[in-house]
């Protein structure tokens, strides 16, 4: 049978453990040479036709060859995993269409707060419309602004460099994968979202939290805008009013219902320091009372079992497994508050 091997709760549970950080790339031992010194005391030897600087070569190549065909992998699920996600309705795919719909959208409930809501609101309270315009008026262009940004920006390739003594130290970044819309690793990558239809990686994944929170934040002020405003028309009998707040409670509901699982998703993997591309694979899942015992790996068990636990939720986080969780607080700083734009940034936190 197929194995679902699907993401586990989103919330997840701690197991108290100490995380430990694996050697970087190019360590050679607590009494080895350092590796800057070794590079200084052959560099007279490395021309292009010298030995060691072929063989040097030769090793960066099949490094680097290896980790390409680790993340063809990572390339081919996500391919097949976009396939999946089939939005065809009248013999139409209207996937290409979603981040047009959610700008249009957006843009259209703001018309009818602006137009409609705020001024009824205004006219039956006495409430001054300068400050719920600019209240909504912010809320709106941070949340258009950051759908923008998530739309169009490089969500961060992985930068080339020339220097192969750079190469084989430093290596590829531990959290990149490679995506089906670039060509190079996205650092820190997250997951590709079909809203949008970008990856969400180093350099957009701030501004993604940020648009999601801002569109609960319209769905919910929505829904309560609505429903008073609804109240107010009752009295009135404003029938083309009726209608427009009718049809904005329902995009509001709408996207209270798409956003709020989302959000509740993102601010578990935030917290756990954990990207969504980690917990789709489990790589930090382990479940108890196994065939194999407890604290078991989940990707050991066999599909049967892996499937049997998961659809019961018995899946369980290991901390330990994870060695960029340090903790609520310190996770929740370092997503918000790390350096991300610097050149030498490779998201390895």
């Amino acid at each position: 049978m197929q194995s679902v091997r699907a993401g586990p709760s989103p919330v997840g549970s701690y197991l108290p453990a100490v995380a430990l950080q694996p050697p970087p790339a190019g360590y050679m031992g607590d009494h080895g040479p350092p590796y800057q010194h070794m590079m200084q005391l052959m560099a007279p030897a490395m021309n292009d036709a010298s030995p060691v600087n072929q063989t040097l070569t030769t090793v960066t190549a099949v490094s680097t060859q290896a980790k390409e065909e680790e993340l063809e992998s990572d390339d081919e699920q996500s391919v097949a995993e976009d396939k999946k996600m089939e939005y065809v309705y009248c013999g139409i795919d209207w996937k290409p269409f979603l981040p047009t719909a959610l700008a249009s959208s957006t843009v259209a409930g703001a018309i009818c707060v602006f137009f409609i809501q705020i001024p009824i609101i205004c006219r039956a309270t006495g409430m001054r419309e300068v400050a719920l315009y600019t209240t909504f008026g912010v809320l709106f262009l941070i949340t258009l602004g950051c759908m923008m940004y998530c739309i169009n920006a490089d969500p961060g390739q992985s930068r080339k460099t020339r220097n192969v003594s750079h190469d084989i130290e430093e290596g590829l970044p531990q959290r990149a994968h490679k995506s089906f819309q670039y060509r190079r690793p996205i650092r820190r990558y997250d997951h590709y979202c079909k809203w949008v239809k970008n990856v969400i990686g180093l350099l957009n994944h701030r501004e993604f939290i940020l648009m999601v929170g801002g569109l609960i934040a319209i769905a919910l002020l929505g829904i309560l805008m609505d429903l008073w405003v609804a109240i107010l028309l009752a009295e009135e009998g404003s029938l083309d009013a009726e209608v427009a707040v009718a049809l904005h409670l329902g995009y509001s509901v709408a996207l209270l219902a798409v956003a709020g699982p989302i959000m509740k998703i993102h601010f578990g993997l935030i917290s756990r320091n954990e990207l969504a591309q980690e917990w789709r694979s489990n790589q930090h899942y382990v479940a108890n009372n196994t065939s194999k015992g407890d604290n078991v790996y989940v990707e050991e068990l066999s599909d049967d079992e892996f499937n049997e636990i998961f659809d019961r939720g018995e899946f369980i986080y290991d901390k330990n497994r994870n060695p960029f969780d340090h903790g609520f607080a310190r996770n929740c700083l370092n997503f918000w508050c790390k350096p991300r734009w610097p050149a030498d940034s490779k998201g390895n936190f």
